[in-house]
């Protein structure tokens, strides 16, 4: 039996989206052999959903939450969060709900979960609240209790405590929100000078660590003081003069980043000018105000801006000087604190380390151990075990803090959870000691429930659950599992190369969570020599590498392997951590691999590389004559791919529409650079698109609006002399810390694909699968096309792959007032999958394009680019559009690798050589014989030759005529792949007849005509003629009267159509007609009676006589079975049986529908089968199964949304009340009773009184009283 872990993320707080890109990464690690990962979403409202596991794969909570249909229209493409909604009724909240699940009730809990895991940030998960209603509800969750998230939550009061209790602090000043008005700004802003000193930090008490700190320098003086303070506060002052300023861009631009939840204002907002005062609660709202403010000069000229989501109070606090680090710090199983190896944070020391620069691949760099020596590592460790442990901590903690120079170590940030991004410090330092996520997030868990069990009131089941995970983790291990080896590759040279780590890192995840799969870490990285297999190397990572933060650094730590001294200590440790939670046979050092030993080491590989050279054909090149298949196109397609000029040339010839090109050479520039403008200019005009023609497709593709972008991006990208690299990046707005693909030979410029007219006008991406058909054609799988949304003008890296940036919709709104979405969406994926075969991809792929929408419906598809081998992040659109499929990430994942394989399979079967008769081999390999054997002997039939032999092998000294192997044959025959594939094949295994030697008793005679008398007077020529004629002689009679023997001379048949006929009448017209059948079963189709004709041979109207035998396929009666998936998180009668029709046909109906004012409309209760009842136990474990075809009955619920029952709260202490009421229809009103303390006091009496119907949302009168009421059970 699996523990059932409700996993809650989301929350209200800031840092939500990354809540919701951890409670992912949790939900995918999970070890599916000991556990159930149940979702549970937390709404902006702290309401609970069970969400339906397609939306764990939404790039951000925007993309489903709310649901597109509710979510407020914007005329600029904006997408909002639930508080964008305004106040919101019991009503509205459970149509919500009811989009992306359904609604959970506190009371539900305990029947759905046995333990939480809580992968919320900030408010509502590290303050304490969630905590103390999971312990009302008697459930046990993981990391620490109440009291410590409390404090662990507020900043200000965690200093004072650490103040307190000796550790080394900086200078503080805390301000208290309500006193930074007028002259208190000057007033803070001298004490902070005088008190702080320069530089000085500014930052919210009770935000995450990267949300609303800024660092000050001297010289940023009082209005950068102001504007600090005022943005931790979550408020801007705006002089309407500067917004008056900006042009249409600048000011959409500056409403998105004030509407933006991590780093600005957020909404709702309130918007003050002078005395007026208006809550907005939209951007298009503030778009508006702003647009009507700047238009009327005469009224007030500045505009304040204070968000509903503020902060009580803000700390000023010296800047540390230091080297930044973050250390998670465990408590192992016999009861120690131990500190993992501290992370250092490696970043200019004026920069901050923020959102971005945290969970954005490639975007800072962290080196663990710290570079210190190891006497000073330890020294840290103490000292966040020393915190860990006087905050009262539990199960682990984040604790983040600086080393100066001098030595001093101060712990500034002390975190009850961290993030749980693949690269977080959380999963980082654990693999240091060995553990993958998945046996770290076990850890988790078993300590969560001993530390439950052993302290918190009321969690004795915490004990049982720890003993039965106890149980459960040894069956496991004794378990042997033979999986498929797949080597997934990362990294390379490419722009994109920490993207592929990314990528490469999440399909390792998904297949190390899988049963089938065992994957390898692979790391490419260019040798700068040769080509081919000498142009590229492989390490296999340990563990420990493949969660480094990025591809530089996996690279650094494989040129300087040498482990830092402190790591074996914390290993020795945590040693009782790694020996109950680690593989068995854990590497922690890297080994290179050599491409000619990689088939010893994997079956299959997955290309996790962007641009070259993955996505041009070069590794797919060296893995096909190894015999690993791969993923994604083969050489031919790959080739072209990667060319985005080649790509919509091709395209163009398929007869899609295409956007106008020009690859510009170096060589034009270098020319003549201004006459090189003048081209660019005359061909497309402004604005225009310049991109790399082969690289990534997010790489330094620029929207160009004038000369001076134009020469800036062709400086940046061609290099000429005198370069202003500066100028040129704040031309184009490039931030220093990016990439750019400098040395080019080429710029490829494109013209603006823009609407024409269009009645609709959005960028879309497109993926797909493809499938071989029973036929052995290939079949593509199109998915419901994403709608993308670019914040700026171009889609950022960030907005593509990283969690919480990206905006996409899926599917896309391709629907209009006039013509529906399926018209619409038809006509784009059917031109995507021209395109598709246009270029040849196979395996997947995604397809970028523009979409045209007419007034009169039809759709014009205007292709970008074709991805062969696209992004696999977790917050990548693919997998949102292969999950509305019916894919989960580890299932597409497996597809994909599934064609790889079969394509591999079946090209060694069309070039496996057809098996021998004996006389022409001794073994299943094809045999050439000798050019002088041939000139002896007959040839072979050319059935036994391979399609395309190789040549003859050259005779062997002294004429032998022993046969040769062909080259070809030798090499099919020396690889392990052949030998698997041709071990169940027939060999031949008679000897080849040895030719008959010569005697040497007389001298031969030479010449023609002694040759030929000597022939003549043979005695064994005349007896093998005599033979020969003999045997014509008696085959004629065979042939003349057999054949009158075994056939009918009547006259030939007109053979009748027997398909659709059902056997009975088949066999019963045979008889009449003297005709055999021969049946044969085919497949099973529910629609159609067991027994029907689909396939006759011969065909109808074909000329037959009597006696002949006829074969038919029918349809057969044994329907394959279907086993039925769980129920979790599926529980809507509509979502579960339009998954069950996919699966397998399977037909349903409502046999009953039962009163249950708890539960959604149409929740299923249980179902039948015929008589058998099935319940959502008997689903567990894939246990039931029912044949193809099948029909089941199921009970629903029917809800009555008007009115609602008082419960029965009588007994009950009032905190238990609140606990039950929350997220229930009823509110409370009006509280009577003096009593001591109200959570502890008992309800007496309620008003209505208990049981009577009541409208949604009403209100109720409790009564108190410190002592229990008599009669309670």
């Amino acid at each position: 039996m699996r523990i059932k872990v409700g996993i809650f993320f989301g929350g209200p707080s800031r840092e939500r989206e990354i809540s919701f890109a951890g409670g992912r990464t949790v939900y995918d690690n999970l070890d599916k052999a000991l556990f159930e990962p149940v979702p549970i979403f937390v709404d902006s409202h702290r309401k609970w959903h069970l969400l339906d596991w397609q939306y764990l794969y939404r790039g951000t909570i925007r993309d489903f939450f709310p649901p597109i249909d509710l979510a407020p229209a914007s005329a600029h493409g904006f997408q909002v969060y639930q508080e964008s909604l305004g106040p919101l009724d019991e009503l509205s909240l459970e149509a919500m709900g009811k989009k992306i699940g359904r609604r959970l009730r506190r009371h539900e809990l305990p029947e759905l979960i046995d333990v939480a895991f809580l992968a919320l940030h900030g408010e509502y998960g590290e303050d304490g609240q969630l905590q103390k209603e999971l312990e009302y509800a008697g459930i046990p969750y993981t990391g620490s209790g109440v009291e410590a998230s409390e404090i662990g939550m507020d900043k200000a009061v965690q200093k004072q405590l650490m103040q307190a209790e000796g550790f080394p602090s900086p200078p503080i000043l805390v301000i208290e929100n309500g006193d930074f008005d007028g002259r208190q700004v000057q007033e803070h802003y001298y004490a902070a000078e005088q008190e702080i000193g320069w530089p000085m930090v500014v930052r919210p008490a009770r935000q995450g660590s990267s949300i609303g700190v800024a660092i000050l320098k001297e010289s940023d003086g009082l209005e950068g003081f102001e504007r600090a303070v005022n943005a931790a506060f979550f408020r801007e002052l705006l002089p309407l003069n500067e917004y008056e300023a900006r042009d249409e861009f600048e000011r959409l631009e500056y409403v998105r980043n004030l509407s933006d939840l991590r780093d600005g204002v957020a909404f709702p907002m309130d918007a003050k000018r002078g005395e007026r005062e208006i809550t907005l609660y939209t951007p298009d709202e503030l778009f508006d105000y702003l647009e009507t403010a700047v238009a009327d000069p005469a009224g007030y000229p500045l505009v304040v801006f204070t968000g509903h989501q503020s902060e009580e109070r803000v700390i000023v606090e010296g800047f540390i000087d230091g080297k930044e680090f973050s250390t998670i710090v465990l408590r192992t199983p016999d009861g120690r604190a131990v500190a993992l190896p501290p992370t250092e944070i490696v970043k200019p020391s004026s920069e901050l380390f923020d959102y971005r620069s945290k969970y954005m691949p490639g975007r800072s760099r962290k080196v663990t151990p710290i570079d210190l020596p190891t006497e000073r590592i330890q020294a840290i460790r103490a000292e966040c075990e020393r915190l860990y442990e006087t905050l009262g901590f539990h199960v682990y903690a984040r604790i983040d803090g600086f080393h100066t120079k001098s030595g001093e170590i101060f712990l500034n940030d002390p975190n009850t959870t961290s993030g749980m991004m693949p690269s977080s410090f959380f999963f980082h330092q654990a693999a240091e000691i060995g553990l993958n996520p998945s046996q770290f997030l076990t850890f988790i868990i078993r300590q969560s429930l001993r530390e439950r069990g052993s302290g918190a009131k009321g969690m004795e089941v915490a004990q049982e659950l720890g003993t039965a995970l106890d149980a459960a983790m040894d069956a496991a291990k004794s378990a042997a599992n033979v999986k498929e080896k797949i080597g997934v590759i990362l990294g390379g040279p490419s722009f994109e190369r920490h993207i592929s780590v990314e990528s490469g890192r999440n399909v390792f995840e998904k297949l190390a969570s899988s049963e089938g799969y065992r994957p390898i870490p692979l790391f490419l990285e260019a040798t700068g020599k040769g080509t081919g297999r000498d142009a590229y190397q492989l390490h296999q990572l340990p563990i420990n590498l493949l969660l480094k933060d990025n591809a530089d650094d996996i690279r650094d730590k494989l040129r300087h392997s040498r482990e830092h001294a402190v790591i074996a200590e914390i290993r020795d440790a945590c040693e009782d951590i790694t020996d109950r939670y680690a593989d068995r046979d854990v590497v922690f050092h890297p080994e290179q691999i050599e491409w000619k030993d990689l088939p010893r080491l994997v079956d299959g590989a997955f290309i996790a590389l962007h641009g070259r050279p993955g996505e041009d054909g070069q590794i797919q090149s060296i893995l096909e004559p190894l015999g690993i298949y791969y993923n994604g196109s083969g050489i031919a397609s790959s080739r072209v791919t990667i060319d985005k000029f080649a790509t919509l040339r091709t395209l163009q010839k398929a007869g899609l529409p295409v956007t106008e090109q020009w690859l510009a050479p170096v060589a034009e520039f270098r020319a003549d650079e201004m006459a090189f403008y003048d081209q660019v200019e005359q061909r497309f005009g402004y604005p225009l698109i310049a991109k790399p023609v082969d690289d990534g497709c997010s790489s330094a593709v620029v929207l160009i609006k004038d000369r001076q972008e134009l020469i800036a991006y062709t400086h940046l990208t061609f290099r000429p002399a005198g370069l202003n690299e500066r100028a040129a990046r704040k031309e184009l707005k490039v931030n220093a810390k990016d990439e750019w693909p400098s040395g080019k030979e080429t710029i490829l410029f494109e013209r603006a694909i823009t609407a024409e007219g269009a009645a609709k006008f959005l960028e879309i991406t497109g993926g797909m699968l493809t499938h071989y058909g029973v036929d052995g054609e290939v079949r593509y799988e199109v998915f419901e096309p994403s709608e993308t949304l670019a914040g700026g003008e171009i889609l950022s890296l960030e907005e593509k792959f990283l969690a919480g940036e990206g905006q996409n919709l899926t599917p896309a709104r391709l629907g209009t007032d006039q013509h529906s979405y399926a018209m619409i969406a038809g006509q784009v994926k059917a031109d995507l999958e021209k395109a598709a075969r246009a270029v040849a991809v196979e395996g997947y792929c995604r397809i970028d394009a523009f979409v045209r929408i007419q007034p009169d419906g039809t759709a014009v598809t205007v292709p970008i680019e074709v991805n062969s081998l696209p992004g696999m992040t977790p917050a990548t659109a693919i997998f949102h559009q292969a999950a509305l499929a019916g894919y989960q990430p580890a299932e597409f994942i497996a597809r994909i690798l599934a064609y790889g394989k079969s394509r591999r399979d079946r090209s060694l079967a069309a070039k496996k050589p057809v098996t021998p008769t004996p006389a022409a081999a001794t073994t299943a390999a094809t045999i050439i014989p000798t050019a002088e054997a041939q000139s002896s002997v007959s040839a072979p039939s050319t059935g036994a030759l391979p399609t395309d032999p190789a040549p003859a092998a050259a005779p062997t000294a002294g004429g032998s005529n022993a046969a040769k192997l062909s080259g070809a044959a030798a090499v099919a025959t020396s690889g392990t792949v052949y030998d698997k594939l041709m071990a169940d094949e027939p060999t031949a295994t008679t000897p080849a007849t040895p030719a008959t030697p010569m005697t040497a008793d007389a001298p031969v005679k030479t010449g023609f005509v002694p040759s030929t008398l000597a022939l003549l007077k043979s005695g064994y020529l005349w007896k093998n003629i005599a033979a020969m004629l003999l045997f014509f002689l008696l085959c004629f009679f065979v042939v003349k009267y057999g054949i009158q023997a075994y056939t009918s001379h009547g006259a030939s048949l007109e053979l009748p159509d027997f398909v659709e006929m059902q056997r009975a009448d088949a066999e019963a017209l045979a008889d009449d007609l003297g005709l055999k059948l021969k049946f044969e079963k085919g497949a099973f189709d529910p629609s159609r009676p067991p027994g029907t004709v689909t396939r006759q041979h011969p065909k109808a109207g074909a000329g037959v006589k009597r006696n002949r035998s006829i074969y038919l396929t029918i349809l057969t009666d044994e329907a394959p079975m279907i086993k039925l998936p769980p129920l979790t998180g599926e529980y809507d009668y509509t979502q579960y049986t339009t998954r069950l029709s996919r699966m397998g046909e399977i037909s349903s109906k409502i046999r009953e529908q039962v009163y249950d004012g708890k539960q959604e409309e149409n929740t299923i209760l249980h179902f039948f089968y015929g008589d058998q009842k099935i319940t959502e136990d008997d689903l567990k474990g894939g246990r039931v199964e029912v044949p193809k075809g099948a029909e089941l009955e199921f009970v629903v619920t029917v809800r009555e949304t008007g009115e609602v029952k008082v419960p029965s709260l009588r007994c009950k202490t009032f905190g238990e009340v609140e606990f039950l009421l929350d997220g229930s229809d009823l509110i409370v009103g009006n509280i009577y009773g003096n009593v001591a303390s109200r959570s502890d006091a008992y309800v007496v009496r309620v008003e209505p009184s208990e049981g009577t119907m009541v409208p949604v949302g009403s209100k109720f009168n409790v009564y108190l009283s410190d002592s229990r009421p008599a009669n309670c059970d």
